[in-house]
Order: C-alpha cells, then structure tokens, then sequence
C-alpha cells in the first residue's frame, strides 16, 4: 500500500443517514486511490450534543476501516451545518468534498460560490475503482483545462478509461474545430498511454439529457460548471442540477476552473 500524502484529504459530510454512509463508502475507496487523508464531518444541532456524537462517529471511523480498508479522522462541531460544512471545507482545502443528494438541489448548494471541486452521489459505488470516466467536451472553449482532467484521473485510475463525449459539429460552423480537437487529443492522451474513448453523438451541444443518455454505464460523470451559472444568484444551472439529480444515480463531480484540482 502507498504511504498517504498527509498535504491531501476527502471531505465526507456524514448525518448518519444511509445516504452519507454510500458518500463515506466513495470517499474510502478514492481516498485509496489517491492517497490521501479521509476526513468525515458531523455538524451536531446543539453544543451539548457534541460528546456522544463524537463517541458514535469514533465507532463510523472504526467500522469504515474494517469495511473499507481506511481509519477516517473525525470532526465534529455544532452549528448550522450548510455554513459549518462549507466553513470546514474553506479551512481544510480538500481535493474534493463528497456529497449526498436525495434527487433534491438544495443540498449541494451550499458549497456554491466556493472553488471546491465536489462530488455528489445517490447511492453506493458500483465498484471499489473507476473504471469508465465520461468528460462532456465540445472542444470550443476552454479546450485545454477540461483535457488536464483527464489526465488528472488517468494518474490515479490508469485502468479507467476516459469517455470523452462531445458533439459531432454538424449542425455547427465549428465542425472543423471539433475535429481538430479530436485528432489533436486522441494523439497526446495515446503518447502518454491513458485509454480514450471518443463519443460523438450528431446534436448541436453536449445538452444534459445526451449526456446521460450516452452514460448509462459510466461510474462517474465529470463536469465543469460554466461561470454564468455560478454567478447568477450563485446557484447551478438547469444543464448541471439535470445532470446532478440523473435518474441513474451516476455521480458527478463538479469543479469550476483549472486551479480548483489539486
């Protein structure tokens, strides 16, 4: 097993409820992957709560190591817990914070306006590894930044292989540039051996009913949030809460700009 890069962590929120233990189940086996600290925060309603709450989050760290593989280190405060948990966030910095959502928003909102990349799940990993990636990629803006995340995840699943989804360009005056982008990607991801997958579907913009259309056995969809809609009221887009609440339960991460990935 890798030593663990103590400057690297995963934030996993936990209320106890089953949904948020699948979130620590996906934030053990990533923290795996990357090596990297697991970190699993409980924010009690009141001060006087905080004591047992700790006691029981002692027993979720230990349970989740005999499960799991990995000893979780545990913070527990009190307060209101969509400021508690983005405060936490801010202070810690971690690679991602690993969210659970019902098929509702308004959990995952509470970390809009931050620069934390997240990861929002609905159920339990289909696998203790990723093993198929979809990156939804037009290949007209902000080329080179989606492709750095390719290789972000190629490093550590080197397994995996990279579905890279984009629009054919025909009903475009782009066509050209979408298979500019294709020849000149496919090159530099086959020199440095990450197994690609190319998916073009004949629609005019990667809108989120194609994407998950073309998803369907994908362990995680990878997005990037486009800034319009971080700044109008600092909520998601209707393209990213589609993709987020997606009837298939595929997680999604969500990042904003290149500086948000480690």
């Amino acid at each position: 097993m890798e030593e663990i890069d103590n400057n690297k962590m995963i934030l996993v929120p936990c209320d106890f409820s089953p949904l948020a233990f699948h979130a620590l189940e996906h934030g053990a086996y990533m923290s795996k992957s990357m090596h990297s600290r697991l970190v699993i925060l409980h924010v009690a309603a009141r001060e006087a709560e905080v004591p047992a709450i700790t006691k029981k989050m002692h027993f979720v760290a230990d349970d989740c190591l005999e499960k799991f593989g990995v000893m979780p280190e545990i913070i527990v405060k009190h307060g209101e817990p969509y400021s508690i948990i983005k405060e936490v966030a801010n202070e810690l910095d971690p690679i991602s914070v690993i969210l659970k959502t019902g098929g509702g928003i308004r959990t995952v909102k509470i970390l809009a306006g931050t620069s934390i990349p997240f990861i929002v799940i609905q159920d339990s990993p289909k696998s203790e590894t990723l093993n198929n990636i979809a990156f939804p990629i037009n290949f007209l803006n902000k080329l080179d930044e989606k492709m750095k995340r390719v290789v972000h995840f190629a490093d550590y699943y080197p397994d995996a292989i990279m579905h890279i989804i984009t629009p054919s360009g025909k009903h475009t005056e782009k066509e050209r540039n979408v298979a500019t982008g294709v020849n000149l990607t496919g090159k530099v991801l086959k020199d440095q051996n990450i197994k690609t997958n190319y998916i073009m579907h004949d629609k005019s913009k990667n809108s989120a009913e194609t994407i998950l259309e073309l998803c369907q056995d994908m362990d995680m969809i990878v997005i990037q949030m486009e800034e319009t809609s971080w700044l109008k009221n600092l909520l998601f887009g209707l393209r990213e809460e589609k993709l987020i609440t997606n009837a298939t339960k595929i997680p999604v991460l969500c990042f904003k700009k290149e500086s948000d990935f480690k």
